[in-house]
């Protein structure tokens, strides 16, 4: 663990240094050397656990109340760290190309990268910490410096009112973890996560169940699961690209670390909880699939797709949790194993496309996708990469979201003796995983095309040029990763099979060898499948050029050439193009209920109208739903409040009495006097 304290303190020390009156430059270097030495002392320390040797812990002795305070580091916590610190300290190299026309301004651009020291600081915090002080400080840290990184650009008001939207959500979770801590110390006398788990493990039942659910409730609100989803798209689309990137690839996986912390430490669970985290996450994964289809801003697209894709992961956590209550190795290895795979993939693709999102941000100055067009002759580099990473997205082969989602499937689908009926259940999540398949490559298909493919939609934007090299190489990285995944998904299994073998240690020995042998089986032969599927396409590509260079010139018959009618158009324009909205509208009018469409129209007027037009914008249905609540209640307030005569004595000491009587009422109910 001496390793991951020289960690902290490098990231300490660097974000301190990071606010010295320096020009920004020196700013921004130091935070990154600050970042490049904890990441390699966090290297230092996770890759023997997950290489197989025991956890490591680290006692430090504390004042009352707290107490000793405890770390400890086992594979699950290894397996976060190894690629949390690498890709925040990638999101500070891009800063320095996304931010520099910050670095000779007034900005103090220091902070920015002290914050996302900070942001590795709360990983080390939550990763390790076993004491809950220690982990709810890691929590709010996190939590805190997301906030002040979405609000960079805060003299927008926009931007100012996203970030709000996720500090409230952010601390609303907080409250039903705090109370979920709060029921399990009453049991326990206890601030160690250890004997939570040990409590857990021998009182199952219905206080169990209610802090499963308060815990659920938090790592949702977390990580962003529907419905508790309506923060991340206006984060999102408010925050700087990097810092985008870090929040959906990497921060917000804490929740999904806590989720799966407390099914480690609980001991065998119910089936019920199985059950209901594959309901959980199917709801996101379908619905948050669905939005993806009606954003025209790419950044808010690429938002919705983590809701979808976080659902993915968590339908494998469910069919692992399924595992442990029926006792069957393989669930729980393909499970689990798919889930956290998919997790690591989703950090790599997810960071990848909101990357490329910052470089057509950067060249053009907007995000929206009905206003772009024809930036792949501009930014072939920039293009090629989110292309990459739309297909690894859309768990298609070669690349590694298939690789993730296939495991996943061999759950659902297993061959394991069960109950018929729970087969069926599972084969229909399997159907509606397939769904959200076939909705991820529609709107990424839609978000390529319009604004990659084609000529420029609107003359008013610059044109597209790909952007420093400070931007690339991230981007570049990152698209490397996702190949290399897909093609040797095996590689991603090394950072898995630790934390998998943690969840199959109650297993016969025998069963959890064979099991995870199985999944290694299964990952072989799919990086198999991958390499040959890529080396065809190489194939068919070269073939296609090399029959376009070096085809022999034909002889065009000499015949007279003139003008064709063309319905009075004399040539092609962008207005004849299919829009991101004509895209989709046939796929959305059959889901109106979740894809609410606003249209802002405009009817010509006149023989020769000139600006007349018609834009669509879908809405998240769950957002308007919860302001329309909220406005409700305000309306009632008031008319409460002016209902009430508040001078009038008589409301006080009517209150007052209330007051009095609902005290006594505990007073009976608790059987006995209030100590």
């Amino acid at each position: 663990m001496s390793a991951l304290v020289w960690a902290a303190v490098a990231l300490i020390a660097g974000a301190a240094l990071c606010l010295l009156p320096v020009h920004n430059r020196w700013r921004a270097g130091l935070g990154l050397v600050s970042q490049a030495v904890a990441t390699l002392c966090v290297w230092s320390a996770v890759w023997p656990v997950l290489s197989g040797s025991p956890p490591q812990a680290l006692a430090l002795p504390w004042g009352y109340p707290i107490g000793e305070v405890r770390f400890r580091l086992d594979a699950l916590g290894a397996f976060f760290l190894s690629w949390s610190l690498p890709m925040t300290l990638l999101g500070g190299v891009y800063a320095v190309g996304y931010l520099r026309p910050f670095f000779n301004g007034p900005r103090h651009v220091g902070v920015h990268f002290a914050l996302l020291n900070t942001i590795s600081l709360s990983f080390l915090m939550v990763y390790t910490g076993e004491h809950i002080v220690t982990f709810l400080m890691g929590w709010e840290i996190a939590a805190l410096s997301a906030w002040l990184l979405v609000i960079w650009d805060y003299t927008n008001q926009k931007v100012r009112f996203a970030g709000f939207n996720y500090l409230v959500s952010t601390h609303i979770g907080l409250i039903f973890l705090v109370a979920a801590f709060m029921v399990l110390y009453t049991q326990t006398q206890s601030w160690y996560l250890h004997d939570f788990g040990v409590w857990m493990h021998q009182h199952p039942g219905t206080v169990r169940n209610t802090v499963f659910l308060l815990l659920l409730t938090s790592f949702g609100l977390k990580s962003a699961f529907f419905p508790f989803h309506s923060w991340l798209p206006r984060a999102h689309a408010a925050a700087p690209a990097n810092v985008s990137a870090l929040m959906s690839g990497v921060i917000h996986k804490a929740g999904l670390f806590a989720l799966l912390h407390c099914l480690l430490i609980m001991g065998k669970p119910d089936a019920w909880m199985g059950w209901a985290l594959i309901a959980f996450s199917l709801a996101s994964a379908v619905i948050g699939g669905l939005y993806t289809v009606g954003q025209r801003d790419l950044k808010r697209l690429l938002g919705y797709s983590s809701t979808e894709n976080v659902g993915i992961a968590g339908i494998g956590f469910g069919v692992g949790t399924l595992g442990l209550a029926w006792d069957v190795p393989s669930l729980v290895a393909a499970g689990f194993a798919g889930g956290m795979l998919h997790v690591l993939n989703h950090a790599f693709f997810k960071c990848q496309l909101f990357y490329a999102a910052g470089c057509v941000y950067q060249g053009t100055h907007t995000v929206d996708i009905e206003r772009l067009g024809g930036l792949a002759k501009l930014m072939p580099l920039t293009a090629l990469c989110f292309l990459v990473g739309g297909v690894a997205i859309s768990a298609l082969p070669p690349l590694n979201g298939f690789a993730s989602e296939f495991l996943i499937y061999s759950g659902l689908f297993t061959a394991e003796p069960l109950n018929v009926w729970f087969k069926l259940l599972l084969a229909g999540a399997a159907t509606l995983l397939a769904f959200v398949g076939a909705v991820s490559a529609l709107s990424i298909t839609r978000a390529y095309g319009a604004a990659f493919m084609g000529h420029p939609r609107d003359g008013s934007v610059p044109p597209g040029h790909e952007p420093s090299r400070w931007m690339l190489a991230p981007l570049l990285i990152h698209t490397i990763g996702t190949v290399m995944l897909g093609l040797a998904p095996v590689l991603g299994l090394t950072l898995v099979a630790g934390p998998t073998l943690l969840f199959l240690q109650d297993m016969p020995p025998a069963a959890a060898t064979a099991s995870m042998q199985g999944v290694h089986a299964t990952l072989t032969q799919l990086g198999h499948i991958s390499v040959t599927l890529m080396v065809l396409t190489a194939l068919a590509w070269a073939t296609w050029r090399w029959r376009s260079v070096w085809r022999p010139p034909t002889v065009k018959p000499q015949t007279a050439a003139g003008p064709t009618w063309g319905c009075g158009y004399t040539a092609g324009n962008a207005r004849m193009q299919y829009s991101a909205g004509s895209f989709s509208e046939d796929f959305a009018q059959h889901y109106p209920g979740i894809l609410t469409l606003e249209k802002n129209l405009k009817p010509p007027e006149g023989y020769f109208p000139t600006d007349a037009h018609v834009s669509t914008h879908c809405v998240d249905a769950v957002e308007r739903r919860m302001f329309s609540v909220i406005g409700e209640g305000d309306q009632s307030a008031r008319l409460i409040s002016r209902l009430m005569r508040e001078d009038d004595p008589r409301l006080a000491f009517a209150l007052g009495l209330a007051a009095l009587v609902g005290i006594a009422a505990l007073v009976v109910l608790a059987e006995g006097a209030l100590t």
